[in-house]
Parts: C-alpha cells; sequence; structure tokens
C-alpha cells in the first residue's frame, strides 16, 4: 500500500467508528418528542441557576448580583463597570465575544479593570455567558425572572 492509500483507509476507519460510537443521546428516540421541550426547559433552568452561582461568585463584586454594574467595588472603578442589563450594548455582543471577555478580561473590550477568569471553562463557562445574556433579555421587558429579585423598571440606564 502506498502512503496515500493508507491515510486514506485510517481517515476511513476513523470516520466509521465515530459513526458507530455515537451515543443513543445523540439520537431522538422515537416517541419522545413531547418530552423534549420539558427537558430543554429543566436543562435551560438548570444551566442558567448554575450561571447565577459562577455570576454571584465571580462577577457580583463589581457588577451588582442583578447585573447593573452596581456591585460594592464599583463605586472606585473608573471606567465603571459594564451594565449587564443593557439590551442595546448586550446585543452588540456575540457570545463568542462574552466568552472572551470572561476567559481573557476586560481589556480587549476597553474595560481594563476587569480581570480574566481563564479556570471558568467548559459548561461552567456556557453557563455564565448564557445567564449574563439573560440579564439583558429579561431587563428590557420589565418581568420579574429567577435572575432579578423584584421588578426592573423599563428604560433605566
Amino acid at each position: 500500500m502506498t502512503r496515500t492509500t493508507l491515510g486514506f483507509a485510517i481517515a476511513l476507519a476513523t470516520l466509521s467508528a465515530a459513526i458507530s460510537c455515537s451515543s443513543p443521546a445523540d439520537k431522538p428516540a422515537a416517541g419522545t418528542a413531547q418530552s423534549a421541550p420539558a427537558e430543554d426547559a429543566a436543562t435551560k433552568a438548570a444551566m442558567l441557576e448554575r450561571g447565577r452561582t459562577l455570576y454571584k461568585a465571580n462577577c457580583a463584586a463589581c457588577h451588582g448580583e442583578t447585573g447593573r454594574g452596581d456591585g460594592p467595588a464599583a463605586g472606585v472603578l473608573k471606567p465603571p463597570p459594564r451594565d449587564h442589563t443593557d439590551r442595546a450594548y448586550m446585543n452588540t455582543l456575540t457570545d463568542e465575544d462574552l466568552t472572551k471577555v470572561i476567559v481573557m478580561g476586560g481589556a480587549i473590550k476597553g474595560k481594563p479593570l476587569m480581570p480574566s477568569n481563564p479556570q471558568i471553562t467548559g459548561a461552567d463557562l456556557k453557563a455564565l455567558v448564557a445567564f449574563t445574556r439573560s440579564l439583558s433579555t429579561t431587563a428590557a421587558s420589565g418581568e420579574r425572572t429567577d435572575a432579578s429579585p423584584g421588578k426592573r423598571s423599563v428604560g433605566r440606564d
């Protein structure tokens, strides 16, 4: 066999193994279509709750528990912490942008005092991004959510 043929055979075998080894969880089971939305909602709620816990531990000192940029340390920071309830600004950021700022710090977005958090990775990082994003999606509507302890006023900040 030539090197090209051998390389092709190995690639084909690897692809076949990957396809045949996919878990049953990757494929929808018959008759479970009705339970999928409930599972998705439960999964999303669990992710947001995990994100809230991480936000309180890593972000609330500056951004405040509700994300308005009014945490205990905010008064001495120049520039002040970003208001995560500002829907207009948050809509300009992708989840990838939020991920980069969390991991690498605020200097990449002109907020040099925000520390980097390289220890937050994987599912925790995804949960923190989802929770941070949820602060702006619920703030604009003024609705009370799990992310906020009370009703928010529309148009503030």
